[in-house]
């Protein structure tokens, strides 16, 4: 059920603060913080234990001709490359509304679609980057 102050959402990821052209899809960012067993009389319980785990980005991407898409993720994977990404998060019209901070990525997964002859898809490649940190703004 949807009402008249639903959001539909967008997303730019930026690389040293340039747009990387044929974004397609973000996956989830989960932020959990670990959990310690607790022994008490006759059970245990979990507590937190305050650290927070940073997990990794997955971005795929639609290759275009003449884009620079592919050779950028390539570039980033086979040369070891650091960049620092932002994923910034927009409403339809393209007022933001919240950003991501993910400082000092690595891409440590470069993947190719596999090719079916029998369903043709688009040419795509799907990273997976891992930050040294993730903040999370909410923009005013």
């Amino acid at each position: 059920m949807s009402t008249k102050n639903d959001i539909a959402e967008k997303h730019k990821i930026l690389v040293d603060g340039e747009e990387v052209a044929g974004l397609v899809s973000v996956g989830d960012i989960v932020l959990e913080k670990g959990l310690i067993d607790v022994p008490q009389f006759k059970r245990i319980v979990q507590v937190q234990n305050g650290i927070t785990k940073i997990p990794a980005v997955e971005l795929v991407y639609k290759i275009a001709k003449g884009s620079k898409t592919y050779k950028t993720f390539n570039d980033w994977y086979f040369k070891d490359e650091v960049h620092d990404v932002t994923k910034i998060r927009t409403d339809a019209q393209g007022t933001e509304f919240a950003r991501t901070l993910l400082p000092e990525c690595d891409c440590v997964k470069l993947t190719e679609a596999k090719y079916d002859a029998a369903t043709p898809d688009y040419a795509k490649v799907t990273v997976t980057l891992i930050p040294v940190d993730i903040t999370m703004l909410q923009s005013a």
